[in-house]
């Protein structure tokens, strides 16, 4: 039988899958790591986005507690299985990824805000994207996380519809 996510033991592998994507990607790692208002800056260098693994790119729902710096963060997790009541051969669960992003870091130099410009990507990475051994994620809702005073952003879900 192939891994597919209806096999529970199979989420940390594609959490896992979720991340590398995830520190691939320049643009999120410049906005996660640069706490500027120009993180795309030529006169920045590169962020090796493993550096962000455990700390801004989190695959565990717990933020990082080892600096007093500001950061952003992204979490990214598996959420909400429920059988599909059309059809119960099919299990619905989601993706959810939360961006949290100090509110004095919101504003760029850029035509938008922090916490969008990583929504943006995630979006282009995710949205319709498939994924061995999950299937096809679709885009569901994104809602506004406040977290203290200091910190918030989005939480985007992503929904998955697969054999039961």
């Amino acid at each position: 039988m192939a891994d597919t996510q209806r096999r529970f033991a199979v989420m940390g592998a594609n959490t896992f899958k979720i991340a590398d994507k995830i520190m691939s990607n320049q643009r999120i790692c410049r906005l996660l790591k640069y706490q500027v208002r120009n993180p795309f800056s030529p006169d920045l260098k590169d962020v090796d986005g493993a550096e962000l693994i455990n700390k801004q790119i989190l695959i565990v729902p717990k933020i990082y507690d080892g600096s007093n710096e500001k950061m952003s963060y992204v979490t990214a997790i598996f959420d909400d299985f429920v059988v599909n009541q059309i059809n119960p051969e099919f299990k619905i669960s989601t993706v959810r990824f939360d961006i949290a992003c100090p509110y004095d870091e919101w504003l760029l130099d850029d035509t938008s805000l922090r916490p969008y410009l990583i929504m943006e990507e995630l979006d282009i990475m995710f949205n319709q994207a498939k994924l061995s051994g999950i299937g096809n994620l679709q885009f569901h809702r994104a809602d506004a996380l406040t977290l203290s005073p200091q910190i918030g952003g989005y939480s985007m879900r992503y929904k998955i519809n697969e054999f039961n």
